[in-house]
């Protein structure tokens, strides 16, 4: 039986002296409000205040740090505990490990952080892309514009093989259409490239691009028209620069949340990362739907238009899904969802056809 007295605690140890990297056995007492390290030769007397306690971490060693850079080091975490009380320090920490072991509020915490992590990549991601792209100047619109269309110049598209008298005949038809948009001049440019197929894309600068494979899809130069009014209503909201801050901000959390800041460096993330901003939301869509609707009955231009040269793409790609067996060929269709910027949906058709 211990005949110390009910208020001393005591503690064994290891010190530290903080003058070399040597330890010695050591034994720590509290009572009457004073402290003693009793470590062989070495022996300290100290106040309350002059011992700083690290918290308490599930039952790994606990620290005690001590003037002169020295350290106590225990497993009696009980025994430090006890000395916190005494000492009327180390409340919070206490506090922090009953909360650590309760295993009610770790699961209730789980829950909250699963929450949380998912409401910010649904409506926290998106909100703020908006914000921050609605705020950007044009000119980093323009940088971002040439710097897209370099990346896909050099990779999947190539210069157009239409005719010259094609192409002038479809930007007289564009023509009235050119105009500045949410700060950004509207330019067409044609590309050939088997890779991506029938597509139109939205650059954030306002470039739109058109593939030689749609324009040769359309019958009537006004579903290319109805195309346009569709690829525009991408610009007027800010669609490219939008995705482009989403892309950013759903990276830099994941990176957040894994610690990995070495994907940053990796040209297989960054790359599809740029692409993948080509690619639009939903809401996105509906959104340019609204602006192609107002834009072509403002020009006295049917919507029927773009409602059958989107049928005839969707069947040209379920017969080329249907026949294309080989895995490179997958590997194009994967390239070619991704950088659809007008997904074929039954529902947004039957919107341009049932529309007055």
């Amino acid at each position: 039986m211990s005949t110390s007295p009910p208020s001393e605690v005591t503690i064994e140890g290891q010190f530290y002296s903080g003058r070399n990297s040597s330890r010695q056995s050591a034994v720590l007492r509290s009572a009457g409000g004073v402290i003693i390290l009793d470590a062989g030769e070495a022996r300290m007397q100290l106040s309350p205040g002059d011992v700083e306690i690290a918290p308490r971490i599930g039952n790994t060693p606990r620290y005690l740090h001590l003037p002169g850079d020295g350290v106590f080091e225990t497993e009696d975490n009980n025994g430090v505990d006890q000395l916190a009380r005494q000492s009327r320090h180390g409340r919070g920490n206490r506090l922090l490990h009953q909360l650590e072991n309760h295993l009610g509020l770790i699961l209730v915490a789980v829950v909250i952080t699963i929450a949380t992590t998912g409401a910010a990549f649904v409506w926290g991601v998106p909100w703020a892309a908006r914000a921050v792209a609605n705020a950007l100047p044009d000119s980093v619109a323009e940088q971002v514009g040439e710097s897209t269309l370099s990346t896909l110049d050099g990779t999947w598209l190539e210069p157009s093989r239409l005719s010259e008298q094609r192409q002038r005949a479809l930007m007289a038809d564009f023509q009235p259409f050119l105009t500045t948009v949410s700060g950004q001049s509207i330019n067409v440019i044609f590309r050939s490239s088997p890779a991506i197929g029938a597509n139109a894309m939205a650059l954030p600068d306002g470039t739109l691009i058109f593939t030689d494979d749609l324009v040769n899809l359309a019958r009537d130069n006004k579903e290319l028209t109805a195309i346009l009014a569709h690829e525009i209503g991408h610009v007027a909201h800010r669609h490219g620069m939008t995705g482009m801050v989403q892309s950013s901000l759903t990276f830099w959390l994941i990176v957040m949340m894994t610690g990995d800041l070495s994907a940053f460096s990796d040209a297989t993330v960054v790359v599809p990362a740029v692409l993948m901003s080509l690619s639009y939301s939903r809401d996105m869509e509906r959104e340019a739907d609204t602006y192609a609707l107002k834009t072509l009955e403002e020009n006295g231009i049917d919507p029927i238009h773009f409602a059958n040269i989107m049928e005839r793409l969707m069947t040209s790609r379920s017969n080329r899904e249907a026949s294309e067996t080989e895995e490179g060929s997958s590997r194009w269709d994967a390239l070619r969802d991704m950088l659809s910027s007008h997904p074929e949906t039954g529902e947004r058709i039957e919107r341009f056809k049932q529309s007055p």
